[in-house]
C-alpha cells in the first residue's frame, strides 16, 4: 500500500469508526462493506490548502478525524459545483468539496455518496435544493443551516441536519469555518440547483 493509500485508508477507518458509534448516520444509511478504492488524480480548489492547515482551535468532539480529513485534503477531487455567475466570485473562493464515498468517489458504491464539504469563515451557501435525501453532519466548526418548513439552527460538532428531497436550505457561516459530511441516499446522480430563498 502506497503512501497515498494509506492516508486515505486512515481517513476511510475514521469515518467508518464514527458510523459504528453514530445511530443517526447509520439509520439514515448503512455504510457500505463493498468499497472500492480507486486512484482519481486529485484536483485543488481555493479551500485546500485551508483545510490542510487547519490543526488548531478545531472546535470539534472528533479531532482525529479532522485532522485524519485534513491529511487528505491535497490528494482528493476537489469540485464547486457551481459557475461563477450562479454564486459570484467570493463564495467560490470559500467553498468547495470532494465525493470520498460514492459512484464517483475515491471509494467506489452504489450505495450512497459521502461528500467531504468545506466551507469558510463569513461565506453563505446560497439556496439550492437537490432531489437526494441528505444528511449534513458536522466535524468540525460551526454554522447557521436554513431549511423551508424547519426552525433556524447554529450547528457544531456532531449535529446533523437532514433535508428532504427537493427541500430548499442555506448555510451562512460568520467567525466559524465549517467541516462536514454531506451523506446522499436515493437520486444521488442528480445535482444541487440554485434557488430563489
Amino acid at each position: 500500500m502506497s503512501k497515498t493509500e494509506e492516508i486515505f485508508d486512515k481517513a476511510k477507518n475514521e469515518i467508518q469508526n464514527l458510523w459504528n458509534n453514530n445511530n443517526e448516520l447509520s439509520n439514515f444509511v448503512k455504510f457500505p462493506d463493498n468499497l472500492i478504492f480507486k486512484n482519481i488524480k486529485s484536483k485543488r480548489a481555493p479551500v485546500t490548502n485551508k483545510l490542510f492547515n487547519w490543526r488548531e482551535k478545531l472546535n470539534t468532539n472528533h479531532t482525529d478525524l479532522h485532522l485524519a480529513i485534513s491529511d487528505l485534503s491535497p490528494y482528493v477531487n476537489w469540485e464547486q459545483g457551481y459557475e461563477e455567475k450562479e454564486v459570484g466570485k467570493d463564495f467560490l473562493s470559500k467553498y468547495g468539496f470532494f465525493e470520498l464515498i460514492g459512484p464517483t468517489g475515491h471509494y467506489e458504491t452504489s450505495e450512497m455518496a459521502l461528500y467531504v464539504n468545506f466551507l469558510d469563515q463569513n461565506a453563505y451557501y446560497p439556496w439550492h435544493n437537490h432531489e437526494a435525501e441528505e444528511l449534513y453532519f458536522i466535524v468540525s466548526g460551526k454554522a447557521k443551516f436554513e431549511c423551508k418548513d424547519q426552525n433556524i439552527e447554529i450547528l457544531s460538532s456532531t449535529k446533523t441536519r437532514l433535508h428532504k428531497s427537493f427541500q430548499p436550505h442555506a448555510i451562512t457561516t460568520i467567525e466559524n469555518q465549517v467541516l462536514s459530511f454531506v451523506i446522499w441516499k436515493n437520486k444521488f446522480e442528480n445535482v444541487s440547483k440554485m434557488i430563489k430563498g
